[in-house]
């Protein structure tokens, strides 16, 4: 059954082609009428060839049948080339709309497998649908319009059979409709049967000590076999009706050429129809042949199109986050407070840790040592907004988080992982992004220098334009940790979230100068795996282990 609602849809985001589409239905009808004219040139022809015997008039009709080819040969190139750019804009325009609500989904959205899937799916399935809606447009269009210029070419040359043909074609289309759709079904085993026949199999494996014992194999192999042979009877018949059913519409089709070629013939004996009237009749219902076929044919590719679209269409429906309402930041200082804050496992569901209370003052420097890695990403997620804790809240400045708009939330924090993290395909990107993307080429230097990373990027290539590889293997790990620290830099966040980072062995010290750099003047807040080995700069530190909270 066809879902009309999903190709509502479609057809809505198909309106911004609409010039395009306009103009490729001036070259489809541009096509229409010149197979319309070529039955009336056929029929000059043997006129001309049979009964007048005239060359000129044979010379001239083949000159213009060459310049209707001709012209016929533009046409469709000129409505091929305007059609494809229709699908290729609705394909960037349906992928455009796919990226845009992947990237704004909630956060527990991006933990669900299924939807990673159905992300992946929905590319391929994309091309798919923007090249198929195109195809159907194409058939739909060219072909009705071919079919009603030939109907209009027949009734010229014969009312009573041009009558005739127009009232077969709904017909002919229904008959191969019937044997199109017999062609692409497949027997169906009985499921009941097939599940007897599945669960008495396995139950003798499963029993095959007492069958073997007791000398039982022939007694079940021929319990086994007369379901199956059961099974493959019913499969059988099944087959027997499809053929059976697309044999009959096919001998009713040929009995009604038949019927038509027979009348046709009297009609020519009793001198009511002449040779090029003949002639130009066949060539119409020749020509008629190819587009009925097409439509015929059209119903199925929108059956099998229609999977394609609810898939795309699930994801498209999916809520974004939105807090349109909620309230804007004015300048902060950057004071964090935990209250009574208790978060849970996604994968176990159990509660890590019980309680949360914490009140950490603008500019300090705090330590978090937390050995569990999910603990310390479920923490940093509560800190920047992407998860809601179970019990208690999170304020800032002490406005609660769910106040406060999450793109203005999140424009108030920066932060340093241990991993490298790729955004860009060059090293500028990667420094000046998202937000501080246009940002001014002797800003991206300065924090490039402040992150005492400018001496390796002038030994680059292309320097801030050197273009790095998707692993990072490019760069070492302590680099790439420049390189944030500068991106940090540039966003000038009042809170700083270090991810398993912290000074370094006196050896390092210019990744030291670059840290001592980013944290002055910021609430600085570490998450480790341990102790870190240098207490420099730290206030306070806590111990987040077994759903408590200790203060060292």
């Amino acid at each position: 059954m066809i879902h009309k609602q999903h190709y509502k849809r479609l057809a809505k985001k198909m309106t911004s082609c609409w010039k395009i589409f306009f103009c490729a239905f001036l070259a489809l009808l541009i096509m229409a009428v010149t197979l319309s004219f070529l039955p009336i040139l056929v029929q000059q022809i043997v006129h001309a060839t049979f009964i007048e015997h005239n060359t000129a008039v044979i010379k001239t009709s083949l000159l213009a049948t060459s310049l209707l080819l001709i012209v016929f040969g533009l046409a469709d190139y000129s409505s091929d080339y305007m059609l494809r750019k229709a699908g290729n804009r609705l394909h960037m325009q349906l992928n455009s709309t796919l990226f845009s609500r992947l990237l704004n989904l909630p956060t527990q959205q991006y933990q669900n497998q299924n939807v990673q899937l159905a992300a992946d799916k929905a590319l391929i399935n994309i091309k798919q649908i923007s090249q198929s809606a195109v195809q159907i447009i194409t058939v739909l269009v060219r072909d009705t319009m071919i079919i009603f210029s030939l109907m209009l070419c027949l009734f010229w040359l014969h009312r009573d059979y041009a009558s005739l043909v127009l009232l077969l074609i709904p017909f002919a289309i229904i008959m191969l409709q019937v044997i199109q759709g017999l062609q692409h079904v497949k027997p169906q085993a009985n499921s009941t049967a097939f599940s007897r026949l599945a669960c008495h199999l396995q139950q003798s494996i499963k029993n095959y000590r007492q069958v073997r014992l007791y000398g039982g194999q022939h007694q079940e192999y021929q319990r086994l076999k007369k379901e199956a042979l059961s099974i493959q009877n019913d499969e059988l018949q099944q087959t027997n009706y499809k053929v059976f059913i697309a044999t009959l519409c096919r001998l009713i089709m040929l009995l009604i050429v038949v019927a038509i070629t027979y009348l046709m013939i009297q009609q020519v004996l009793r001198g009511l129809f002449t040779l090029d009237q003949i002639g130009a009749f066949v060539m119409a219902t020749l020509l008629l042949t190819t587009p009925v076929k097409r439509l015929a044919r059209i119903s199925r590719t929108i059956q099998n199109e229609q999977k394609h679209l609810e898939q795309i269409f699930a994801l498209l429906d999916l809520n974004t986050i939105s807090n349109s309402d909620n309230r804007v930041l004015a300048e902060i200082e950057g004071k964090l407070t935990f209250e009574h804050i208790c978060f849970f496992s996604q994968e176990t569901g159990k509660p890590i840790p019980n309680r949360i209370d914490l009140d950490i003052k603008p500019g300090k420097k705090v330590v978090i040592v937390c050995k569990d890695k999910q603990a310390r990403s479920l923490l940093i997620d509560l800190m920047l907004g992407f998860q809601q804790p179970e019990a208690g809240r999170m304020l800032l400045d002490n406005v609660p988080y769910t106040e406060i708009k999450h793109a203005d939330l999140l424009a108030q924090f920066a932060m340093i992982a241990h991993e490298p993290i790729i955004l860009d395909e060059r090293v500028a990107g990667n420094i000046a992004y998202g937000a501080t993307r246009c940002a001014h080429e002797a800003h991206i230097t300065a924090v490039t220098q402040a992150a005492q990373a400018s001496e390796f990027v002038r030994e680059m290539p292309n320097g801030l334009q050197t273009r790095v590889d998707e692993n990072g293997a490019s760069m070492t790990n302590e680099q790439w940790q420049k390189i944030e620290i500068a991106r940090a830099l540039l966003k000038n966040a009042p809170i700083l979230i270090m991810d398993n980072v912290w000074f370094q062995s006196s050896a390092q010290t210019s990744f030291n100068d670059a840290l001592t750099t980013l944290i002055q003047n910021r609430t600085t807040i570490i998450v480790m795996q341990s102790l870190p080995t240098s207490r420099q700069n730290i206030d306070r530190i806590y111990f987040l282990d077994e759903g408590t909270v200790s203060e060292k």
